[in-house]
């Protein structure tokens, strides 16, 4: 009778081993997945991640301190999802965005490229062999501040200042006459052209 007793509490524990082991194989399943964004807020997202759904957690971004970079994720971005909580409620989650897919492939894959694409044409593409970058901002460059260059500046287009555009000063230039301190007479027209 106690040999019958005592197998009876083996298989009672076993059972509860059994049952545990299950519940942490189904919880460590859930700590590290794969995610896309649902839907974006500003500074959290919604994240389907298979039949799962992680609502109103934060994404990482790549610094948050005295130096802050923000980036709204979106829509259908992958990211990897890392449940902090561990168990079955995705909602103690972070996102790590910044996965490529075909939805939102890399913008190159050329080996000395760093490049930003921000969509609808404008880019920066900085040539880590050459040491170049190549930026097209097709709204244009808005700079606030004081700007000081060491070397040379040419340019395709306009150049102007807030009073007008060097062509303007050119066809100044060009034509303009002084009077003659003693004769008063006008002086003749500039022989060397701007």
């Amino acid at each position: 009778m106690q040999l019958i007793q005592r197998l009876e509490s083996l298989e009672r524990e076993l059972l509860r081993l059994s049952e545990e082991a299950e519940e942490n194989r189904r919880c460590s399943s859930n700590v590290i997945r794969l995610g896309v964004v649902a839907k974006a807020y500003k500074t959290t997202v919604d994240i389907k991640a298979g039949p799962n759904k992680a609502t109103r957690i934060p994404f990482f971004v790549h610094c948050a301190g005295r130096v802050s970079h923000y980036r709204r994720p979106s829509v259908g971005e992958q990211c990897v999802l890392l449940n902090l909580g561990s168990g079955d409620n995705l909602n103690n989650s972070v996102a790590l965005m910044g996965l490529p897919s075909t939805q939102y492939p890399v913008p190159t894959t050329a080996e000395n490229e760093f490049m930003t694409d921000y969509g609808d044409g404008m880019t920066e593409v900085y040539n880590l062999e050459h040491g170049s970058l190549t930026a097209t901002y097709p709204g244009g460059l808005f700079i606030i501040g004081d700007t000081q260059q060491d070397g040379n500046y040419t340019a395709s287009g306009e150049v102007a200042d807030g009073v007008r555009s060097m062509a303007n000063d050119r066809i100044i230039y060009n034509g303009h006459r002084h009077k003659s301190p003693e004769t008063n007479a006008p002086t003749s027209i500039p022989e060397e052209k701007q």
